[in-house]
């Protein structure tokens, strides 16, 4: 990513956890400071839904790890491009959402 990339995550106790903080650290991650109540204008949540659902209207479902790794991987890939336009073109709506709602409710 380059030494001017800055990460953000969305706060959840998964991200913030002291391993997750001391492994960043220690890599040199710049890390974005993000407040705790934000509301979600990342849509790549969008994405994660939509893996979620394509993997798991596979039958059988996977059993074991690796299956479920290439089931994910090859579901990615399957993904049209269109969502992830869809996804980019909808953030000035998003932004836009979200100062008008004084960083409360949005319906993304």
């Amino acid at each position: 990513m380059g030494p001017q990339a800055v990460h953000q995550d969305d706060n959840a106790r998964p991200h913030r956890a002291r391993v997750v903080n001391d492994f960043l650290q220690q890599s040199g991650v710049n890390r974005m400071e993000w407040p705790a109540c934000s509301p979600d204008l990342n849509p790549i949540e969008n994405l994660w839904d939509e893996l979620d659902r394509k993997v798991r209207s596979n039958l059988p479902p996977p059993r074991v790890v690796q299956h479920l790794y290439q089931m994910l991987q090859a579901e990615w890939q399957a993904l049209p491009q269109r969502i992830f336009t869809t996804l980019v073109n909808s953030m000035r709506t998003r932004c836009i959402e979200c100062q008008n709602s004084q960083g409360g409710y949005t319906h993304y």
